[in-house]
């Protein structure tokens, strides 16, 4: 099979087999329809979908429509299902981003997958389907010849119905092998996407295995010399295949697959006339060349490797004459029966054995001896500690014990050597790091050494209270340093630079700031400043409050009555004169009368002086509920029902918020529940408020999903939600013959169960009518259809 084949490489996990979605994007979406088109729109997302996205490791599952393996025989240990048999106009979808080799002229993808799509009744722009395309990265087109649309239709070429399902049709394992000669250096983006219905009532769902190694379009043109006959395979997906003689003299016969005999000359090229199912890809001619060979398996006979080390052995520094045509397999023992991935971790001596063999039968086993060399031993020191403002130079040749002769080393901050030190002759900060020693046979070992940055002493400085003049500041005293280190020796200076002294620290006179220099036990020095605040006296100037309105309240600490006093003073406020009665709430003054004001700034120093504080009466508000209405009507706030027995007021205001900042943009046509708030104004301005409720309720409304599932463990039960509905009349369903199969007045039983005279019906479309009595005394009525799952 072309998937066995060496004749070019795989990019990384094309084919799934790491058992995950590496080096693919995820997407998901759902399907429109716009001017009769089918619009597949999908979002990128962070990781696979539970149920949409899903890798098939199980080779003995099948299909339970179609009753295929969800991994095609032929393929690898991996496929991918893209979506799943739940509805909803779901989209998802798969891509991955290879280039094609330069050196490539001739290149081919092959894939294989199979399709389950429901094929209901709709526009064929409507229906479920899975789409496969390639797109030319650097034109931004898809390749016409490399790009299918599945459309669920019972038509379709190798669709089949499901004998279990009748409105479900499907498509076994089916490969498909694309010719993308010509495409050498380009970038190409594989697309894979499976969609629902747009209606989103019927699902359609893929499975995806790509072939991990590509081989060239024609197989079995490589056969041994002792054959009388050569098989000649080619791609599959195609609806017929021509074989032909260069010159097109012979015609050898048709179908994916012949054996010739006699076998053509050595070095016959053989035509293949290659077409597609219409609407599936183009006509096109492909070619290859006979030849026989005698072929016994060459490779390297013994290796020695780091310990560790993960190796191909499948790689041409071991296979010394991989030739096409040929598979390669190895194992791990001489019998040949543990068949082993050819990437292995060598972590012991070792001998493998690789088998060669082509499609013709010519076989060859080689044993492959793998050996492991250490390291050399090499340790380390931990250096001295230093003080924070220090750094440790770890490529010191003094911190490593051993010979060190050929070994090289390199710097790292993580144990797994990804993050390199970029300047290891100068680490200032606490922590254990690595070194890798390599040896000239590229083997390595990672070392690790301790290095310690001491701390930071801590140095917490306290400013000392500011002070009124002619008072002084000492600014040596303990409370100043209170938390920092318990051993330091303190030096006071006038400059950040530390170098000139202060001659009396213990009576500073001047305002600014000063700089402390602090030396702890160990030897490790820290700085910081000291800010001397020597203040006046301040300046207090009042300004008297507006009149407020009773019984609002008065904030006498509010800063606009201070305008033009000293910045940044701390206010008190008292009864009385003599400042002895203090005020307990002056942000809420509730009686006019005169208040007593002490102003004092950072130095302790004060001023007083007195605010006169004066209320008007504020109005009387009453509100009355408005009835409540459906949401198709609407509630005049502004009635006058609403405020009767208020006080005289010249001006209302209705507002969304208690701070009456959001008035409501019409108050005669609310429609909204929810709590509002009117405002009445009087001649003196004063205002009153008060929050009044608005009940708009639903309109009536009985609603039933549109499908269950009776025999689930969830929505197991059809039953009726009711909205602004206060009673239930009658609630019936029938089948798409017209019979009654359930009908009730209450909710009490649970709702439908899916059976009928104790049948359980079958997936079909039923029809529901529900009556009921709405919130105001009125009859409503609703039908509708749902979708019974089993």
């Amino acid at each position: 099979m072309p998937s066995k084949l060496c004749a070019q490489s795989s990019p990384e996990n094309i084919g799934f087999e790491n058992g995950n979605f590496q080096n693919w994007k995820i997407y998901a979406g759902t399907i429109a329809i716009e001017n009769n088109q089918n619009v597949v729109t999908m979002n990128e997302v962070p990781k696979p979908i539970s149920g949409r996205h899903t890798i098939i490791s199980n080779k003995n599952m099948v299909d339970p429509y179609g009753g295929f393996h969800l991994i095609p025989p032929s393929g690898g240990n991996y496929s991918v299902k893209l979506g799943n048999n739940v509805t909803g106009a779901q989209i998802d979808g798969i891509s991955y981003l290879m280039t094609v080799p330069a050196d490539r002229p001739e290149f081919t993808l092959t894939y294989q997958y199979a399709v389950v799509l429901e094929d209901p009744d709709h526009e064929p722009f409507e229906q479920p389907r899975f789409i496969a395309r390639i797109k030319d990265v650097e034109k931004n087109e898809y390749i016409p010849c490399a790009s299918f649309e599945y459309v669920a239709t019972s038509s379709l070429p190798g669709f089949k119905k499901s004998a279990e399902y009748e409105s479900v049709i499907y498509k076994d394992w089916s490969p498909v092998t694309i010719n993308l000669s010509g495409y050498q250096g380009k970038q190409l983006l594989v697309e894979f996407i499976s969609t629902d219905c747009s209606r989103g009532q019927h699902f359609g769902y893929a499975y995806i295995d790509i072939n991990n190694v590509y081989g060239d379009l024609i197989t079995g043109n490589t056969y041994c010399a002792s054959a009388d006959a050569v098989g000649l395979s080619g791609p599959g997906g195609y609806q017929t295949y021509n074989w032909y003689s260069a010159d097109r003299t012979i015609n050898y016969g048709s179908g994916q697959s012949i054996n010739i005999k006699p076998k053509p000359a050595d070095g016959s090229r053989i035509l293949l006339d290659l077409v597609p199912y219409t609407g599936f890809g183009c006509p096109s001619t492909v070619s290859t060349v006979i030849h026989g060979i005698d072929y016994e398996l060459k490779v390297l006979k013994k290796d020695v490797v780091c310990q560790d080390a993960e190796i191909d052995l499948l790689d041409a520094k071991y296979i010394l004459n991989k030739s096409e045509g040929f598979t390669y397999l190895v194992y791990e023992d001489k019998d040949l029966s543990k068949l082993i991935n050819s990437h292995v971790k060598i972590t012991a001596d070792k001998t493998f054995y690789i088998k060669s063999t082509n499609n013709k039968g010519c076989e060859s086993v080689v044993p492959v001896d793998i050996s492991v060399f250490d390291a050399a031993n090499i340790n380390t020191k931990n250096p001295e500690a230093v003080c924070y403002s220090e750094s440790v130079d770890i490529t010191n040749s003094a911190l490593y014990m051993g010979n060190l002769e050929g070994i090289s080393r390199s710097y790292f901050a993580d144990e797994a050597a990804t993050k390199i030190i970029s300047d290891p002759q100068h680490i200032n900060k606490t922590g254990r790091y690595f070194i890798r020693l390599s040896n000239q046979m590229g083997c390595s070992k990672i070392i690790s050494i301790e290095v310690t940055v001491k701390d930071k002493p801590v140095l917490k400085v306290t400013n000392p209270k500011p002070v009124c003049i002619p008072l002084t500041v000492d600014i040596t005293s303990a409370e100043n340093f209170s938390g920092s280190d318990a051993s330091f020796k303190y030096s006071f200076y006038k400059d950040r630079e530390l170098s000139t002294l202060l001659t009396d620290p213990l009576h500073i006179d001047k305002p600014g700031t000063y700089y402390v220099k602090a030396i702890n036990a160990e030897g490790c020095m820290v700085s910081n400043k000291i800010e001397v605040v020597i203040n006046d006296l301040p300046v207090l100037q009042v300004k008297n409050p507006e009149a407020a309105c009773y019984p609002d309240q008065v904030d006498i600490t509010n800063p606009v009555l201070y305008i033009g006093s000293t910045e940044n003073l701390k206010y008190s406020f008292f009864y009385d004169a003599a400042l002895t009665n203090k005020v307990t709430s002056p942000k809420t003054i509730a009686k006019a009368g005169i208040y007593y004001i002490k102003a004092e700034n950072d130095g302790g120093c004060f001023t007083t002086g007195k605010v006169q504080v004066n209320f008007n009466t504020a109005p009387v508000l009453v509100l009355h509920k408005p009835k409540a209405v459906f949401d198709n009507g609407f509630i005049d706030l502004t009635s006058s029902e609403i405020t009767k027995g208020s006080s005289v007021f010249v001006k209302a205001g209705y507002f969304e918020d208690a701070y009456l900042k959001r008035p409501v943009a019409d108050p005669t046509k609310v429609n909204k529940a929810g709590i509002y708030y009117i405002s009445i104004q009087n001649e003196s301005g004063c205002i009153a408020s008060a929050p009044i409720e608005v009940d708009i309720l639903p309109q009536p409304k009985i609603v039933v999903p549109t499908a269950f599932t009776p025999q689930k463990d969830t929505n197991n039960r059809l039953y009726p939600f009711l909205v602004s509905i206060q009673k239930l009349i009658s609630f019936k369903v029938y089948n798409k013959w017209g019979i009654l199969v359930y009908q009730s007045d209450s909710l009490a039983n649970g709702g439908w169960d899916g059976q009928f005279k104790s049948q359980m019906q079958p997936l079909e479309t039923f029809s529901w009518f529900a009556e009921g009595i709405d919130t105001f005394g009125g009859k409503f009525q609703s039908k509708g259809k749902t979708i019974l799952i089993l």
